[in-house]
């Protein structure tokens, strides 16, 4: 069993936000990276914007349902509580209202493989639970919320995701994401594919079979996470343009389109809007749980073919 258990409390104009974490036990890291729990009394309810993210999550939720947006709210929100989450290359809106209750779980490459199969099904898609891991999803989330404590919960998923057989990932593969992850997305792809010893050809379509996007994909959305992060951060100083640099953009408008692409706002607003808080959005933290995900192997050696 895993240890370090924080639990959290904000009070804002929204309502209450508790989230719990804990470090993934060392017999499940294979398949999950990352657990956030949740729990939100939001009174009347609001709307929370989701941006572009990488990798796929597990939302296992069993308290009040969500609306569910494409871009732009719409007359016909999809409503659900526990479902997948994909890559996604564009931004949504959620509708959050009563209480929310439940355990994001970030899945590791090999993890989403070994659970769902073809991830690239996955990709801009929010899939219903039940649909996409049938009766184990239902009962997972079942046992969740039979579980009285944060602790428990968080037990549970150790000893589910402790089970499952995981797929070796291609050592072009690994080695290629590991290279971007250090890189935040700021290194040209082409050259880095060509190290590999492989075509880049053969590289772009195992990286997409086993992360669900290519290459270059993965790096904008890792580059657009950094400058997220950036943006979160007080910096007393740093204008637009010192953040376009230091996350790896041509310039400040490069940035700006790239950004508004992928959170429906652009920097500054997105800067003056964001809470300096975990909520969940369904983004947290690739570049540092996928560092986790390696474990101990930091080597920077090239794959063998």
């Amino acid at each position: 069993m895993a240890d370090g258990l924080v639990v959290t409390r904000r009070v804002t104009e929204r309502g209450v936000h508790d989230w719990a974490q804990r470090a993934v036990d060392p017999g499940s890291a294979g398949a999950a990276r990352g657990y956030v729990g949740y729990e939100e009394w939001t009174g009347g309810g609001f709307l929370r914007r989701e941006v572009a993210r990488c990798g796929v999550a597990l939302i296992l939720a069993f308290g009040d349902e969500l609306d569910v947006h494409g871009g732009e709210v719409g007359p016909e929100p999809q409503r659900l509580r526990a479902f997948v989450v994909g890559n996604q290359s564009s931004p949504s809106v959620t509708g959050v209202s009563g209480h929310q209750l439940g355990v994001q779980v970030e899945l590791t490459a090999a993890g989403a493989l070994a659970l769902l199969g073809e991830v690239e099904d996955y990709n801009d898609a929010v899939v219903p639970l039940e649909q996409a891991l049938g009766h184990v999803g239902t009962r997972l989330v079942e046992r969740l919320a039979d579980a009285p404590t944060w602790d428990d919960r968080l037990d549970v998923l150790d000893a589910s995701f402790a089970r499952h057989e995981l797929p070796v990932l291609a050592p072009e593969v690994v080695w290629l994401r590991r290279q971007l992850v250090l890189s935040q997305g700021r290194t040209r792809v082409e050259p880095l594919m060509d190290e590999t010893g492989w075509s880049r050809r053969h590289v772009t379509e195992c990286f997409r079979r086993q992360l669900g996007i290519t290459p270059k994909a993965y790096a904008r959305l890792l580059r657009f996470g950094h400058a997220t992060a950036l943006l979160m951060e007080t910096a007393p100083g740093r204008s637009l343009a010192d953040v376009a640099t230091e996350a790896g953009y041509y310039d400040q408008s490069h940035l700006t389109r790239d950004f508004t692409a992928l959170s429906g706002t652009t920097p500054g607003n997105y800067a003056a809007d964001a809470e300096p808080v975990p909520e969940v959005r369904f983004v947290q933290d690739p570049e540092g749980s996928l560092r986790a995900e390696w474990g101990n192997d930091n080597h920077t050696a090239h794959p063998q073919r």
